[in-house]
């Protein structure tokens, strides 16, 4: 029987600012649940990324032989969700940059059975939020100072690229979860595929 996992993400320093609930099957692998976040999170997904649980890392690289922290690593991309042994309230943490790193806390709320398998098709699925998402090749800590010079303004003085040919103001307190969950599942899978298919 399939299950339904349920994950608050924040932003580590603006939990309370720019955070998500999202909903995932148990059939989905760490890496799904990774591409979610990037996906939710605005990001344009061209660096590495881990999530890191009970002190083992799940990872994208391929070639992790290179890493030091080798005998740690696991290939997210082949582990299910359902392997973990998840526990209600369990912790992780998701690294995406390690140049520039955005930090994700990220807590594990529960599980509901999905009864009908049919349904497995309606996730990942975003069901509550704040907060428009994350900036590329800008840590969190950066991303935070932009947040709060937004709340003193009341207005936004930031500029990001969401492609190589525009630029655009972030305002980080102009989200729409109906728009993020209607692009969902297409942007996941294109970061799927960027990060999977060779």
């Amino acid at each position: 029987m399939y299950k339904v996992l349920k994950f608050k993400v924040g932003i580590e320093g603006l939990e309370n600012k720019i955070w998500r609930v999202i909903e995932i099957t148990d059939r989905m692998t760490v890496a799904d649940l990774a591409y979610t976040i990037l996906a939710s999170f605005n990001s344009l997904a061209y660096h590495l990324y881990n999530i890191t649980y009970k002190r083992k890392i799940y990872d994208c690289w391929i070639d992790i032989i290179d890493n030091p922290d080798y005998d740690r690593l696991i290939n997210a991309t082949i582990t299910k969700l359902e392997s973990l042994g998840l526990k209600e309230n369990d912790k992780m943490e998701m690294e995406y940059d390690y140049g520039s790193p955005t930090v994700f806390k990220i807590t594990y709320l529960g599980s509901e059975d999905l009864l009908n398998y049919s349904d497995a098709k309606k996730y990942p699925n975003i069901i509550q939020g704040e907060g428009l998402g994350m900036l590329d090749d800008m840590t969190s800590y950066d991303l935070e100072e932009i947040v709060k010079e937004t709340d003193e303004l009341g207005y936004s003085n930031s500029y990001f690229t969401p492609g190589y040919d525009t630029n655009k103001k972030f305002d980080y307190r102009k989200y729409n979860i109906k728009t993020d969950n209607k692009n969902l599942k297409g942007l996941v899978l294109l970061i799927k595929n960027g990060y999977e298919v060779m």
